[in-house]
């Protein structure tokens, strides 16, 4: 039996809708309550003759108008909620808009019966409150889950990118980026040497680490902290996963390096990465989930 995690009430154009999140993930809103914000008694779909079929979409005039997406979602789901007895049910949160198109592309065509005309004002009035925010958002919000998601979403990424047991050190910056960092603040670069000013740390730290998603320097730090001495034991990429979190370093080092080689100034160089790298760019498109 599934628990609920998080519940809430979601308010719809004065509609209350009860809803839930289960500890799956699963978004829920109850089955009477969809019943209820179609003008329908919550009490009626105790009882369903209509197999695999939800108790709102019972009509047979309504069977043209279904969807293979609304129809994958006509089971049931049961779960409980902690601190309350017996079992509840009700239906994955994405049912409720497309249920709701259902009941207006009947009526647009003139396939209502009269008992019926209610339930497709109330969708309307539903979809409309729908059409500025997403329902799983809703839910969401409604329920306080927004906080739990955020975490759990954070630590997926954070699995993807970062490895805890770190890798043996292997060449990841190659001389030319240390070159053009040189050239853009007017120091001189002697090839082969390996001891860099202290602000190479920072300017890798700006440039390459903190254009990775939120959060994963900092992940980085933790599993590598500075010693006693002010240094670090080991290089941050040594705990990137080699199949996201380097794949990512290396795409990222190479960016950099054209940024740096297209500027004559470090000014200049600030301009063109800020414009390519907005502080509020999005990563999960740089994310192979398929890869983990």
């Amino acid at each position: 039996m599934a628990r609920a995690t998080h519940q809430g009430t979601l308010n719809i154009d004065g509609a209350p809708l009860d809803c839930v999140v289960l500890e799956d993930g699963r978004r829920v809103i109850s089955q009477a309550s969809i019943l209820s914000v179609l003008g329908r008694d919550p009490s009626s779909g105790r009882q369903s003759r209509y197999e695999n079929r939800p108790p709102f979409l019972g009509a047979n005039n309504l069977l043209p108008y279904f969807t293979l997406e609304l129809t994958e979602m006509f089971d049931r789901i049961d779960y409980r909620v902690e601190g309350t007895k017996g079992i509840k049910n009700g239906y994955n949160a994405e049912i409720l808009p497309r249920v709701c198109n259902v009941y207006l592309a009947a009526r647009s065509e003139g396939a209502l019966s009269p008992s019926q005309q209610k339930a497709a004002e109330e969708s309307e009035r539903v979809v409309r409150a729908l059409s500025l925010v997403g329902i799983t958002a809703l839910v969401d919000e409604a329920t306080g889950y927004q906080d739990t998601r955020a975490r759990n979403e954070l630590q997926k990424l954070l699995e993807v990118y970062i490895a805890e047991d770190f890798r043996p050190w292997m060449k990841r910056f190659p001389e030319i980026f240390f070159k053009e960092m040189y050239r853009l603040h007017g120091w001189e670069f002697r090839p082969g040497n390996h001891h860099h000013p202290s602000y190479t740390g920072k300017f890798i730290n700006q440039y390459i680490y903190e254009a990775m998603p939120a959060g994963v320097l900092d992940r980085l730090r933790e599993l590598n902290p500075t010693t006693a001495a002010g240094g670090r034991s080991r290089k941050h990429h040594q705990h990137l996963t080699e199949d996201q979190g380097v794949r990512h370093l290396e795409r990222q080092i190479q960016q950099t390096i054209t940024l740096m080689r297209a500027s004559d100034t470090k000014e200049e160089f600030k301009m063109l990465f800020d414009k390519v790298n907005p502080s509020d760019t999005e990563h999960e498109g740089l994310i192979d989930w398929d890869a983990e």
